[in-house]
């Protein structure tokens, strides 16, 4: 990256300037010599290689270019009064800017709730979802500062990594099909002679994770279905075009589908599980991470347990919120 062709102290003597119309005002107003206004100016042209001023008329003007810099540099320089101010009256009882990622399954089920810790603890903040791979990029390049995430990220040091859900995998067939063939259900390599597999996209965690477990249980299984979240996956199972393997957390994303799918353990022996942690730069946001979390498995505990016991009973003593391990 270039070096930039101005300082701060550079746009104050343009701002200055462009605000008097001439250079003698301007170095009044900035107690600094009318010679060193001349110079700071000439330096500035002739590192930004444009002409800023027109010095032919008086007061003086600005050019077209001098214009537009004119207006970022009243931008600029508000921003760094703005800072100034914050880090020498040195409050941070709460932070001035976070910015959060998290998988989306856990940002349609329990969102809001998630939103107002958030806002209890932060003056501006941001919430994003997406593909986890690219919210840890994100994470590690500084983009963003917390990701709620199901890669732990366990090569990459100084992290704080706070446990938030630990929850099994579960099978979806139509249930129709669970109806007229309960047997068939039961077994993945039955199942995949009579109905096709509808995958997340192979870009996503989760689908990475349910191919390693296919490949460990010796499954080939045809790759035809690929969709892009897990409302399109359960509505796709729902209509009868085949089956999924998915998380409890998820099918809270599709319970409009509910009366239309059935939800199977796997076998004990062939469980696995996915796991939610909250990961955040070591030092960097205070009590925020923990606060964060803790709130996380609050609204885990009241909203996602309450339903999942309510409809899926079976699954509940397999499922840990907070620390698990």
């Amino acid at each position: 990256m270039g070096t930039l062709g101005f300082e701060l102290k550079s746009l104050e003597v343009f701002v200055a300037t462009a605000k008097t119309g001439n250079m003698t005002a301007a170095s009044q107003h900035l107690d600094i010599s009318q010679s060193s206004v001349s110079q700071i100016l000439a330096n500035l042209e002739s590192n930004l290689g444009v002409k800023l001023l027109d010095r032919s008329v008086r007061p003086v003007e600005l050019t077209v270019a001098g214009r537009y810099f004119y207006d970022q540099s009243v931008h600029l320089l508000e921003q760094a009064y703005k800072t100034q101010h914050v880090i020498t009256k040195g409050s941070f009882n709460s932070l001035h800017l976070v910015r959060i990622a998290m998988v989306d399954s856990l940002a349609a089920t329990v969102g809001q709730p998630l939103i107002e810790v958030i806002k209890a603890h932060t003056e501006n903040w941001s919430m994003m979802t997406g593909y986890s791979h690219l919210h840890q990029q994100g994470l590690l390049s500084r983009s963003i500062d917390i990701i709620i995430s199901d890669d732990v990220l366990e090569k990459q040091d100084d992290l704080r990594r706070l446990q938030i859900l630990k929850e099994p995998f579960v099978l979806v067939v139509p249930k129709q099909f669970q109806q007229k063939y309960p047997d068939t259900c039961h077994s993945l390599v039955a199942l995949s002679k009579h109905l096709d597999m509808i995958r997340y996209s192979e870009q996503s965690l989760i689908s990475q994770s349910i191919e390693t477990y296919l490949h460990h249980q010796g499954l080939d299984v045809p790759d035809r279905m690929q969709l892009d979240n897990t409302f399109a996956v359960l509505s796709a199972v729902a209509q009868g075009l085949g089956w999924t393997l998915t998380t409890p957390l998820c099918l809270l994303q599709g319970e409009v589908f509910r009366n239309q799918i059935s939800v199977i353990p796997l076998p004990e022996k062939d469980s696995f599980f996915r796991y939610l942690t909250l990961i955040a730069r070591r030092n960097e946001l205070g009590d925020l991470p923990e606060k964060l979390a803790e709130g996380s498995c609050k609204i885990l505990r009241q909203h996602f347990l309450a339903k999942i016991r309510q409809h899926y009973p079976w699954l509940d003593g397999k499922i840990r919120i907070g620390k698990y391990t």
